[in-house]
């Protein structure tokens, strides 16, 4: 599909651990996660997603919410171009903002429609997107949305690795282990002991996603801790598993709507 207008903006915060990123679009995402738990609101226009808690659609003033390793995709309502911002959240600043323990818990609500907190949201968007905003109003304005949010729904999530499958799991550690390195299905299904067919279903079925857009979005979540970690950009592409910059750059670009450059913000 030919993207016809696409606009991203990531933001460093005052705060450590805490991200703006402001998105315009009519591109389609494909499937991916983040590491970090995410909060936003729609500014403008409609968006559809597949995620692992359901199918979600949400309109302007909707807020919407995403857990960490969540996968999920995404795209305009008919293709039309819709606009969102969103915070993302370290997981350790959940435990040191929210009002109540939130750590290993998940959102149960993709979508949630109460102005009252998507007015919150906004208002903290607002202060920690700000380079002149001071750190203590910025802080406040999240430990508000944080609140706001808190009257979401939540649930407690498993403790521990999901319950993949035997040859799902030897596949993942595979992929941990060695996505820095050259990885094929053969190669995933040798380790688990089936078949590239076998592996291929079971794998789409219980993850959500293909094991090579599953590689790929790991690669890119590898590069984003490198350059965050003030790795040089080709470096962290090479280390990471990509075959080039290049590469590594398109790989963020269809999975983030933001180039790697974006993520070096976060060196001081």
């Amino acid at each position: 599909m030919l993207t016809t207008m696409h606009r991203a903006e990531r933001i460093s915060s005052q705060l450590s651990g805490v991200n703006v990123v402001s998105i315009i679009s009519d591109r389609s995402f494909p499937r991916h996660t983040h590491d970090e738990y995410g909060i936003g609101f729609m500014v403008s226009g409609g968006h559809e997603s597949w995620s692992g808690r359901g199918h979600v659609e949400a309109s302007t003033g909707d807020v919407i919410t995403v857990n960490p390793g969540e996968v999920h995709d995404g795209l305009g309502r008919k293709g039309a171009p819709r606009q969102w911002k969103m915070l993302f959240l370290d997981l350790a600043i959940i435990g040191r903002y929210a009002e109540t323990d939130r750590s290993g818990q998940e959102f149960t609500n993709p979508v949630l429609s109460d102005r009252q907190t998507c007015a919150a949201i906004a208002q903290a968007v607002t202060a920690l997107s700000s380079p002149t905003e001071e750190e203590a109003f910025a802080e406040e304005c999240l430990i508000l949305a944080l609140a706001a949010i808190g009257k979401v729904p939540v649930h407690r999530g498993k403790t521990g690795r999901p319950d993949y499958s035997w040859a799902v799991r030897c596949a993942l550690d595979k992929i941990a282990a060695e996505a820095d390195g050259a990885l094929n299905l053969a190669d995933l299904a040798d380790a688990a002991g089936v078949s590239r067919f076998q592996l291929l279903r079971r794998f789409s079925a219980e993850v959500g996603t293909t094991p090579h857009n599953y590689l790929i979005q790991y690669r890119v979540n590898l590069a984003r801790r490198k350059i965050r970690a003030g790795h040089p950009l080709a470096e962290a592409a090479v280390s990471s598993g990509f075959a080039d910059q290049s590469h590594m750059t398109r790989a963020f670009v269809r999975q983030y709507g933001l180039s790697p450059g974006h993520f070096t913000k976060d060196i001081v």
